[in-house]
């Protein structure tokens, strides 16, 4: 598995946070997207903390649309924490920094759950 997981309770939320490992491409971002289509039902909201992703193409790119699509649909938020600068720069040279709710860490994210 290209990430880890952990399911944190958060007041009467279930939020589960996914920590990919290194690079987001098709490979683990489809994994990414599996395991959160088959949890969905059990979670509240989805934090993808990027703290250890060092690499994200454009195949990576559309994966996370993809997750974020999938949770607009059953009305569940999304949020990516711990951006680095680099990763950073491809969201705004994309735009898609207005389109992903991103936040500094897994903390700050957590305070817009409702």
């Amino acid at each position: 598995m290209a990430f880890n997981s952990e399911m944190i309770i958060f007041g009467e939320k279930n939020v589960e946070v996914l920590y990919p490992m290194h690079e987001i491409d098709s490979y683990n971002g489809d994994e990414m997207k599996t395991h959160i289509r088959s949890g969905i039902d059990s979670s509240d909201a989805v934090i993808i903390n990027c703290s250890r992703v060092t690499y994200l193409n454009s195949s990576g790119l559309r994966e996370l649309i993809q997750i974020l699509k999938n949770m607009r649909e059953v009305n569940k938020p999304l949020y990516l924490t711990a951006v680095n600068e680099e990763i950073m720069k491809v969201f705004k040279s994309t735009n898609l920094n207005r389109l992903f709710n991103i936040h500094e860490s897994n903390d700050d994210a957590m305070r817009y759950i409702i």
